[in-house]
């Protein structure tokens, strides 16, 4: 496979999502931003979410050292919904990792520009926020 900037026969990650015209291709981009705009989204609100499930004063990192067991362990159910979360998240970025390795070079700007987009967006304002390693 070699990087290209095919406009026809392009198959995006179902056989019956192909590229066959400029139109389609046109469209197909803007799904693709849209993509990478949500997942960013998708990852703020998960942090979010996990922020708020922690007790007061807790600072919480990625490689946050919060303990299973013990006085500020994470209930069980939390615990399946986080890695619910995760699992979903890591899902949808290998589906735009596929995208990205179809090599066509008008899907990975678009992949590109969806995630700086979203980044901007809904990054924090906080100098140092850890932000783990994507497969977009």
């Amino acid at each position: 496979m070699a990087l290209n900037w095919s406009t026809e026969n392009v198959c995006v990650l179902f056989d019956f999502w192909r590229v066959n015209s400029s139109t389609s291709l046109v469209l197909t981009c803007a799904a693709v931003f849209l993509l990478g705009y949500l997942y960013e989204l998708a990852r703020t609100r998960v942090r979010g979410w996990e922020k708020s499930l922690a007790p007061s004063g807790t600072v919480v990192s990625a490689d946050s050292g919060t303990p299973l067991v013990g006085p500020t362990a994470i209930r069980n159910a939390t615990r399946w919904k986080r890695a619910l979360f995760y699992g979903l998240l890591v899902a949808y970025s290998y589906s735009l990792m596929l995208i990205f390795m179809t090599y066509n070079g008008f899907l990975i700007l678009a992949v590109f520009g969806g995630a700086v987009a979203g980044h901007y967006a809904y990054s924090s304002d906080e100098w140092g926020s850890v932000r783990g390693a994507n497969c977009h």
